[in-house]
């Protein structure tokens, strides 16, 4: 798999399947901060095609991501135990932050396991299992962090600058990197149940 790459920025430890093509990069709203957001999908997919194989990523102009999330075919191994799945996050946080300046504003809060799904070509949906390592920022109240790791500890995901409303119990930032939170958004699907945010 290729790496991506963004405005002369190299991100080894988040790839890109190769052969998936960009389908576009746009502007959206996150946080009130005018963000890229950029979907990668198999180039047989020529045009934006919502909850199928995709990896999708939000970022600045300057470089900086601010979230990958990859539901490509899910790789064939183990998944990382406790241990693995701490070091190969912090090999990301070296990846995407490499003088270590956000990174030092993080405490490291747990693990757990989760599932993705995607719909494959023949329609049927697969679960993609992922183990995650979530960080919350002591220097920036709400803001929650993490990195979700597949089969072989293969990079899913990675999002930073999230944002925790504690009053309605649910995330506040925009979820552009998930498909059913932009049909909600269009109206095309319904609202995300809490802990996920409105859209």
């Amino acid at each position: 798999m290729a790496a991506l790459e963004i405005n002369g920025h190299t991100y080894s430890e988040l790839p890109i399947p190769d052969d998936y093509h960009q389908v576009y990069d746009k502007i959206v709203t996150r946080d009130g901060e005018q963000v890229h957001l950029r979907r990668y999908q198999p180039a047989k997919l020529k045009d934006e095609a919502l909850q199928h194989e995709r990896v999708v990523v939000l970022y600045r102009d300057d470089g900086y991501v601010m979230a990958y999330k990859a539901l490509i075919h899910p790789s064939d191994g183990k998944m990382p135990n406790k241990k693995q799945t701490w070091e190969k996050a912090e090999l990301v946080w070296k990846n995407v932050d490499p003088d270590g300046s956000y990174r030092d504003r993080l405490d490291r809060l747990s693990t757990s396991h989760q599932e993705r799904t995607y719909i494959n070509d023949a329609g049927e949906t697969i679960t993609v299992p992922i183990t995650w390592a979530k960080y919350i920022d002591v220097t920036d109240e709400g803001n929650y962090c993490w990195v979700g790791l597949g089969a072989n500890s293969e990079v899913l995901e990675f999002e930073r600058d999230s944002y925790w409303d504690y009053a309605a119990g649910r995330e506040s930032s925009e979820m552009w990197n998930y498909d059913e939170w932009i049909l909600a958004r269009r109206g095309d699907g319904p609202q995300l149940d809490a802990p996920l945010a409105l859209a």
